[in-house]
């Protein structure tokens, strides 16, 4: 939900980690891997806030990869 959201975000570095991701079936739905530094996932964050709160998977999605980049950030 969150690779979606962020398909028609002006930042060229989002964009070209997605478009770069790897599509991996999780369950019912998909996963979009991506190596990308850490900059380019918090900016992925940044830009995908606003539009996912809208609805409870949204926020589920964006949370779960606010948390994976937190967790990352900090070390943990």
């Amino acid at each position: 939900m969150v690779a979606e959201h962020l398909a028609d975000v002006p930042d060229e570095a989002v964009r070209q980690a997605l478009e770069s991701g790897r599509a991996i079936r999780r369950g019912q739905g998909y996963s979009v891997r991506t190596a990308a530094p850490l900059t380019v996932h918090l900016a992925m964050v940044e830009h995908s806030a606003a539009g996912l709160m809208q609805s409870p998977v949204g926020r589920k999605a964006h949370r779960v990869h606010s948390d994976r980049v937190t967790s990352v950030r900090n070390g943990s």
